[in-house]
């Protein structure tokens, strides 16, 4: 009996030695729990080029959209944990969503292994052109409608945190993606939203809307002419997005160490981050890249999130 434990042991070790030499052997999927074409996606995108580029191995990146992350996210979960299927998160699907939805498929704290975060980006408040407030002061005054990606995505939350500073009541206004959303602010049907500064950077440079505050302690390099939150007079008004990379629970360590070893040269990589800074999507210091600190990370950001949204559920 001995000898046959030893002989299962050397199998099984030689089985997971093999499985490090050889991975990856064939194309990795990034699930990214968004529309194509917002910030997210592009942030997906960039990472998986770098990934594919350090790893040796192609990353499709897939995009699963709906129930504000939710059901993307739901589909790493359940995803086989063999480390060919990762997935992008944020605040608002692996923090907010426990709030928001009583029904959310996974446990951000306990059904992943995280694989670190991957860029850091405050959010903005932004209107249509010719809406009547060109400051956060004037804006107070006319706050009405705003428009979102989603029951508990980062911009949904974002405009919850603000209404609540301000005291005001928006009418809510539910889109699937940045792309729906921009499309009615520039036709004049919502007055505005908070987004990525990554989002919106664009938009804001090509004059076709407004950007009036950041909700962040410092100036973002993507629109430099955008003032804090505190230099606006509402240093409250904190909301920066993180997104991170994790992968379904249980998958081999031989792989989360090959997936994060790609990450962090990707993040190390100058053209990943330039192409990062571009949207104004910032790189973590190094203290707060790798699976442990975004551990960490989900665990405060959900106890943060739980109370801001108090009495807020998905469908509202």
């Amino acid at each position: 009996m001995k000898s046959l434990l030893v002989a299962v042991a050397l199998a099984l070790a030689n089985a997971g030695a093999a499985f490090a030499q050889d991975y990856p052997s064939r194309p990795i999927t990034l699930i990214v729990p968004f529309a194509a074409g917002g910030a997210a996606d592009t942030i997906g995108r960039i990472m998986a080029d770098g990934i594919s580029k350090h790893a040796g191995q192609s990353v499709i990146v897939e995009n699963i959209a709906g129930a504000g992350g939710a059901t993307g996210s739901a589909r790493v979960k359940n995803a086989r944990p063999d480390g060919y299927t990762i997935g992008l998160g944020s605040m608002g699907t692996h923090a907010a969503a426990v709030q928001v939805n009583p029904n959310l498929p996974f446990d951000p704290k306990t059904d992943f292994d995280f694989l670190g975060l991957v860029s850091t980006t405050p959010n903005a408040l932004f209107v249509r052109k010719d809406f009547a407030a060109n400051t956060l002061k004037e804006y107070v005054a006319y706050a009405r409608a705003k428009g979102h990606s989603g029951i508990g995505s980062a911009p949904h939350i974002t405009i919850v945190l603000l209404s609540q500073l301000i005291g005001v009541e928006p009418t809510m206004v539910s889109y699937r993606g940045f792309g729906q959303t921009i499309n009615d602010i520039l036709s004049g049907t919502i007055d505005g939203s908070c987004d990525l500064v990554a989002a919106v950077s664009g938009h804001v440079h090509g004059g076709s809307v407004k950007a009036l505050v950041i909700a962040a302690d410092e100036r973002s390099p993507a629109v430099p002419g955008v003032p804090t939150a505190s230099e606006a007079g509402l240093p409250e008004f904190k909301a920066e997005t993180w997104t991170g990379l994790y992968a379904p629970k249980g998958t081999p360590p031989a792989a989360l160490a090959k997936l994060s070893e790609a990450i962090a040269k990707t993040l190390a990589d100058p053209a990943s981050v330039k192409r990062l800074a571009a949207i104004g999507a910032g790189v973590p210091k190094p203290e707060r890249q790798g699976g442990a600190y975004m551990q960490k990370l989900v665990v405060s950001e959900v106890d943060r999130w739980r109370k801001i949204l108090v009495g807020v559920k998905a469908g509202e």
